[in-house]
């Protein structure tokens, strides 16, 4: 996938998703970020994939973002994902939900 083919996927299971990091504030909110391209295939051409993060933040418990999120990425068979939870932080009040992916 293209880093804009991430991102037209990731705004249908968010429209207020942002590319890297948001400073946003609020009960929620999102933003992803590639970490590195996905390996050569054996012509020594890159594939065009890529790894990213989502990462989602929200004050609440069972967020239907978050599973919107996850079934995006799931549902489309160009990408893997796996959902970990980061923690709750208690000071700010945020979970953290974490997408590692493939695409």
């Amino acid at each position: 996938m293209t880093l804009e083919q991430i991102k037209t996927l990731l705004v249908t299971a968010d429209p207020n998703i942002r590319h890297y990091f948001s400073m946003q504030t609020g009960d929620a909110y999102s933003y992803w970020e590639e970490t590195r391209r996905l390996g050569m295939t054996a012509n020594n051409r890159h594939n065009g994939g890529w790894r990213f993060y989502v990462h989602r933040y929200t004050k609440t418990e069972n967020d239907a973002t978050a599973q919107a999120i996850f079934n995006a990425l799931d549902a489309d068979p160009r990408t893997t994902v796996i959902w970990t939870n980061g923690g709750y932080d208690q000071e700010s009040g945020y979970i953290h939900h974490i997408f590692e992916c493939e695409g």
